[in-house]
């Protein structure tokens, strides 16, 4: 039974707030981390006696057979051995004939030859998309269950010739995934086609833009895209620039510390964002901007602590494989704007 939050025991600090971790299922203290408690809820099932016996209850409405969400051959482990077909109870007492022929079924559906017959390209795409999801760090479980329920639904729908390559439609589905995502994940174009080419595909960036524009209509139902705002890119690409050696070194010779500069120039880059609305944006990259801004808000801290900027534009683009020339630009516009706002 489920504990109520109100009867657990108040924290010693009375300006404390107990949470409930949905994660860990327990009740913590955000302040001091104390865990105060645990939520317990009842199970969704009942074991019935063995003598309870439900003619009307065969377990067939509850299958579905070889069709997970992201895994072909997804019902579990093996029934028996590979070639059996005569299937016995654990006391060794043979299954009546309407069993017998139930669990034959399902044991050719559970069999890998039967799982994979002329699904050999979606089986090929779904293993693909579990080897993906262990190069992209941000992808999290419900943007790969997403990804893969969209790569169903599309590849259903796709007419003969619209799309002929199956692991463009993938990377696509993982992108509209990934911006589908409620809580925003700032995986870039660049980074999914880069794990596809990880693992020796054929993928680019403007491959996956041109498939996900080419399947995109026939879904509409499905998407309630958000626009990507360079805010979103910040913690992301500040994170990889203070993991950076080279930006490590300087710091340690300008004497500051990573956790104060990182702390710093996010607040400067978030601030000199709200001073820019989202309709004089324009058409500007999200990503490239946020870079830009990042290296503005570099410079003047650096102008403020009266010290050499750290980051220069050649590095910066690096770190953040952005072409020069566009970080260069998206800076000069960022610097007129700013005086424009002045």
């Amino acid at each position: 039974m489920a504990e109520n939050k109100d009867s657990l025991e108040e924290c010693a600090d009375a300006n404390h707030e107990i949470v409930l971790d949905p994660m860990k299922g327990e009740y913590v203290c955000i302040k001091c981390g104390v865990v105060l408690s645990k939520e317990f809820v009842p199970p969704s099932y009942q074991i019935n006696p063995r003598e309870t016996r439900d003619p009307g209850n065969s377990g067939r409405q509850f299958v579905a057979l070889g069709d997970s969400t992201s895994l072909v051959d997804g019902l579990g482990s093996f029934m028996g051995f590979q070639f059996e077909s005569y299937f016995q109870d654990k006391n060794g007492r043979p299954l009546p004939s309407a069993k017998q022929t139930l669990f034959k079924r399902l044991k050719y559906y559970h069999d890998l030859p039967a799982r994979i017959a002329k699904r050999e390209p979606e089986f090929r795409a779904l293993m693909t998309l579990h080897r993906i999801f262990g190069l992209l760090d941000p992808m999290n479980a419900n943007i790969k269950e997403s990804a893969a329920y969209l790569y169903q639904k599309f590849r259903k729908n796709l007419e003969k010739g619209e799309v002929s390559n199956h692991l463009n439609i993938l990377a696509a589905c993982i992108y509209l995934a990934v911006k589908e995502a409620k809580s925003h994940s700032t995986l870039t174009i660049k980074e999914i086609a880069g794990a596809f080419q990880t693992l020796h595909y054929q993928i680019t960036a403007k491959s996956i833009l041109r498939t996900a524009l080419t399947i995109k209509p026939k879904g509409k139902d499905l998407f309630h895209l958000k626009t990507s705002r360079s805010e979103d890119y910040l913690s992301k690409i500040i994170t990889k620039i203070i993991s950076t050696p080279e930006i490590k070194t300087q710091l340690l010779s300008a004497h500051r510390t990573e956790f104060e500069y990182e702390r710093v120039l996010l607040a400067q880059s978030r601030l000199i964002l709200q001073q820019i609305p989202d309709e004089a944006r324009g058409g500007r990259n999200p990503y490239i901007l946020a870079v830009a801004t990042i290296y503005a808000s570099d410079k003047i801290l650096s102008i403020i602590r009266g010290s050499k900027p750290i980051l220069t534009q050649h590095l910066l683009a690096i770190i953040t494989d952005t072409v020069k020339d566009s970080m260069r630009e998206h800076w000069r516009w960022l610097l007129s704007m700013l005086n424009k706002m002045r």
